[in-house]
């Protein structure tokens, strides 16, 4: 019952986040391209939930505290949390290529449209049920494949906003970095942990 108030909660906060943003654009924000900010700005909520499922665990290894304690516990509910976030920036992406009379690059769409897959693959395995359906094994390979395309998306198009000159290069040279450091530091915590494996290991056989 926990965890089911907690998705509830998590799923409230990001409907009040993406409601508050709609309101403000269309009823008080006075810019003609509004649709435009709107997947803007849905892109940057579903990246935060993202980076922060993302690292949940790598964050709580190197810096153990009761809030990144309390991501980790929470690590479903995050993903869960992004997934209806980037659903709604997906809702908003179609409406500016609608109104605009825009189409998508083919690269656009066959890359985010494997990244949508993915996310959705991981959100509807991301229960108990489907961990011993699948295998833990299995499951965890899945997110694991998933999360890190997911990731490299980002990074992909992050970097490719940095070379065009409509776009704020402060803005995405700092959302780059940011995907680029959750790399590093997960890689950093997975030869980490590694290591500690190997020498628990060895400390069995002696």
């Amino acid at each position: 019952m926990n965890k089911i108030n907690n998705l509830v909660k998590w799923f409230l906060s990001v409907l009040a986040i993406s409601i508050t943003l709609i309101a403000w654009l269309f009823l008080v924000d006075n810019t003609e391209d509004k649709t435009f900010l709107w997947a803007r700005y849905t892109a940057r909520i579903s990246f935060f939930f993202f980076t922060v499922s993302f690292l949940s665990s790598s964050i709580h290894y190197f810096l153990s505290n009761s809030l990144t304690n309390f991501i980790r516990n929470n690590r479903r509910h995050i993903g869960l949390s992004f997934a209806l976030a980037h659903t709604i920036h997906l809702v908003a992406l179609t409406s500016f290529f609608v109104t605009t009379n825009q189409n998508p690059d083919i690269d656009t769409v066959l890359g985010g449209g494997l990244a949508y897959l993915a996310m959705y693959i991981m959100a509807f395995t991301s229960n108990d049920n489907a961990v011993r359906k699948i295998g833990f094994k299995r499951w965890k390979l899945i997110h694991k494949v998933g999360a890190n395309y997911i990731a490299f998306i980002f990074a992909f198009t992050y970097l490719g906003r940095i070379t065009r000159e409509e776009f704020s290069s402060v803005e995405y040279n700092l959302l780059f970095s940011i995907i680029i450091g959750a790399f590093a530091l997960r890689v950093l915590h997975f030869f980490r942990t590694r290591n500690e494996d190997k020498e628990l290991q060895k400390s069995y056989k002696v």
